[in-house]
């Protein structure tokens, strides 16, 4: 009786450990997710940070996104956009979601076209700051004598090819941008979000924007 009772036993242990291990690995392997989320998470925080530097201690902030489902990153760095903004002052802030109708080109700092910003422009021209997380966008010449007022800009961009003309023009005021200067600052071997920023970004403002590698033509 005894001998069954430790047999049993035995074979519970070994279910649950089976079952414990099967859990991890279906964890690590389909429910992890599958980007840097602190690295996100520290870009949406100096996306509010940059904000709060150009709009001050309060004002009305608009940001521009899409819809973040099949887009996780996008979610975390709005959702601690949004956290860290709350907690640097006192801000009316309104998301404005555009479609992007099943179009590749949207994503994490890609994706706003010219004339979609001047609508969006046109729409918010009460607004303090136009905040950006789906690029910068390339305006023609009509575009750009369109925009008769402008909030100030903030955008996170994966391409530096728009920001130079937007410097240029004094429609921005400062830029996330996926690092373009190497070696980046600080470790090879990143273990901190700050760190994590600096290897893969870095922010760029008008008096930085010469350095900037020029789009070809």
């Amino acid at each position: 009786m005894g001998f069954n009772r430790k047999n049993a036993l035995i074979a519970a242990v070994c279910v649950l450990a089976i079952a414990g291990s099967a859990a991890l690995i279906y964890y690590r392997e389909f429910r992890a997710p599958k980007y840097n989320v602190e690295l996100h998470q520290r870009v949406g925080e100096i996306m509010a940070e940059q904000t709060a530097k150009v709009v001050g201690h309060a004002g009305r902030v608009v940001v521009l996104t899409i819809p973040t489902r099949g887009q996780p990153d996008l979610q975390t760095q709005l959702e601690a956009f949004r956290r860290t903004l709350k907690k640097l002052g006192n801000y009316d802030l309104k998301e404005r979601e555009l479609d992007p109708k099943d179009q590749p080109k949207y994503g994490v700092g890609c994706g706003i076209s010219g004339r979609r910003f001047v609508r969006a422009v046109k729409k918010e021209e009460k607004a303090d700051a136009l905040v950006s997380f789906i690029g910068a966008p390339k305006l023609s010449d009509q575009e750009l004598a369109e925009l008769t007022k402008m909030p100030k800009f903030i955008a996170e961009s994966r391409s530096m090819d728009a920001l130079p003309k937007l410097f240029e023009k004094h429609l921005i005021e400062v830029a996330v941008v996926s690092r373009f200067v190497f070696p980046a600052p600080g470790t090879h071997e990143p273990t901190t979000p700050q760190e994590w920023f600096e290897k893969r970004y870095q922010v760029v403002t008008a008096s930085a924007a010469t350095t900037m590698p020029q789009a070809e033509q």
